[in-house]
């Protein structure tokens, strides 16, 4: 592989990493971040919280997901656990999580963040349990 088509990839990889949603662009905020390499995939999904709060699902407990557009909300059963991410202009998210490439997503900051420059928005992410969760108490004996 010669040094021209080392700098074709680079360039390539550079040209892809500035699409909007998966990268910062110019204005834009990075709200989830995608695989590039061919054939590589993620093994977790992180999503981060605006209170700084990240947590990981395991790509392999994805059971099912759906994207309505209409409502602005990705659903993603894990294990029972649902994972709702709501936003604006989240079709590229949905395709790069159907090929297990989102590394995370991270949910907004602010509503200052929701602007034309954000082809993706992410205002929130919630995790609803099963309804046999029970989270173990501590008890003091």
């Amino acid at each position: 592989m010669g040094p021209d088509r080392i700098d074709q990839i680079l360039e390539e990889k550079r040209r892809k990493a500035e699409q909007p949603g998966t990268a910062q662009g110019a204005g834009g905020d990075k709200f989830f971040s995608v695989m590039l390499g061919e054939g590589m995939q993620e093994n977790f999904l992180e999503l981060q919280f605006s209170n700084g709060l990240q947590t990981c699902f395991s790509y392999t407990d994805l059971i099912w997901f759906n994207h309505d557009p209409e409502s602005g909300c990705i659903d993603l059963a894990f294990g029972g656990f649902l994972v709702t991410v709501k936003g604006r202009g989240l079709r590229p998210l949905f395709s790069a999580i159907k090929q297990k490439r989102v590394a995370w997503v991270k949910e907004a900051d602010s509503e200052m963040q929701d602007h034309q420059d954000n082809e993706t928005f992410i205002e929130g992410i919630t995790i609803t349990p099963p309804k046999d969760f029970t989270e173990e108490s501590e008890t003091e004996e």
